[in-house]
């Protein structure tokens, strides 16, 4: 089994799956895990951390460069 590590943070869901949308399109396996309530209130996550994105331990180095690639632009 693999380790699972969190490699961003986000203030917010949008921005978060703009950047799970990043990492999918470079062949990363991620996942975005925020504590909302089911959606039912959003600003809960802000409260709880933030919304997390969180990867396979082997693909952390990788995805940190490219969600730091992703906020150079």
């Amino acid at each position: 089994m693999s380790d699972i590590v969190e490699i961003a943070r986000f203030s917010g869901e949008f921005e978060a799956q703009v950047a799970l949308a990043h990492l999918t399109s470079e062949g990363i396996e991620a996942n975005i895990v925020t504590d909302d309530a089911g959606g039912a209130f959003p600003n809960l996550s802000m409260l709880s951390g933030g919304v997390r994105i969180l990867v396979r331990a082997e693909d952390a180095q990788a995805a940190t460069s490219a969600i730091n690639d992703l906020n150079a632009d």
